[in-house]
């Protein structure tokens, strides 16, 4: 006896356009996928010195959006202060613009990656960097402003002109030292007591025993001091209904630009502790933020 022949036996089933597929390559800060192996940079020129910053990759499409936006922003401020970083900067530029052509081409992350994708933000167009293109086009222009007036002086002086011998001023007589003014010394700045010079740094390093489970909603206590006033501060959970409780723990965000989403996504906060992590003695990279509001 034999069985019928199924009604499906040559259909083909394909998902619709647009849906997110695994490619086998995960993002490096949120672990989503599909993603794809680019590197971002910044460029920041010191005058005589200059100044390399890379984030590696994966990234997926959000994380790499965010990235690319933030890092090109900062060398459309920060990169042309110098005569050698004028040439190297929009290298620099170019370079993150082909990464970002193909982050974008990436579908949105396929959801139940680890972490949360960064917020890409605004576009680079609709942020305040974008008027750092104007900073070469302004030094071209005073190039060519100097070049013409330099022309029209020279052609101005071309014409024939009498000799005229010059005329040696004569040399003024100075009083001696015995005979300046003396004038009074102006007093110190009085030392007002209680006036601190310096003030804590509003991010810092965060140093929880357990730093990895803190969540949104738990209560922190300084062991070592004041929360607010101390740069090293070595920090517990402990209950919010606890006395030695100092501060709420309001959100979580990561990645490279985790302490500017603090502000636009915890505008409540007056605390941002980080967390970052170098690879190799290279340049810290910023893990994720503590959004915290102090009590």
């Amino acid at each position: 006896m034999s069985m019928p022949e199924s009604p499906f036996r040559d259909a083909v089933f394909t998902q619709p356009d647009g849906f997110s597929q695994p490619n086998g390559v995960y993002c490096r800060y949120c672990g989503a996928t599909p993603a794809v192996d680019v590197d971002f940079r910044a460029h920041r020129g010191l005058i005589f010195m200059m100044q390399f910053r890379k984030l590696p990759g994966p990234f997926c499409r959000e994380c790499g959006l965010a990235v690319f936006r933030k890092m090109t922003g900062d060398s459309l401020v920060q990169g042309w202060w110098g005569l050698m970083s004028m040439v190297i900067n929009p290298f620099t530029i170019l370079m993150n613009v082909g990464a970002r052509y193909q982050v974008a081409k990436l579908p949105p992350p396929v959801p139940g990656a680890p972490r949360q994708p960064m917020s890409p933000g605004r576009p680079l167009l609709q942020r305040w960097q974008i008027a750092g293109v104007l900073v070469p086009l302004a030094v071209a222009g005073l190039i060519i402003a100097g070049a013409a007036s330099g022309n029209s002086s020279s052609s101005s002086n071309s014409g024939y002109k009498p000799y005229v011998p010059p005329t040696i001023p004569s040399i003024p007589s100075f009083p001696s030292v015995q005979s300046m003014p003396s004038f009074p010394s102006a007093p110190a700045a009085p030392v007002v007591p209680g006036n601190p010079t310096t003030s804590a740094t509003p991010t810092t390093p965060v140093n929880f025993p357990d730093s990895d489970k803190v969540k949104p909603g738990d209560c922190v206590w300084d062991t070592k001091g004041d929360v607010k006033t101390d740069t090293h501060p070595k920090m517990e959970i402990v209950s919010c209904g606890d006395d030695r409780s100092q501060a709420t723990v309001l959100g979580k965000t990561s990645g490279p630009t985790a302490e500017s989403q603090c502000d636009t996504s915890f505008p409540d906060s007056d605390l941002v502790y980080t967390h970052s992590y170098s690879y190799g003695g290279g340049p810290e990279i910023v893990d994720y933020a503590l959004c915290m509001q102090t009590k």
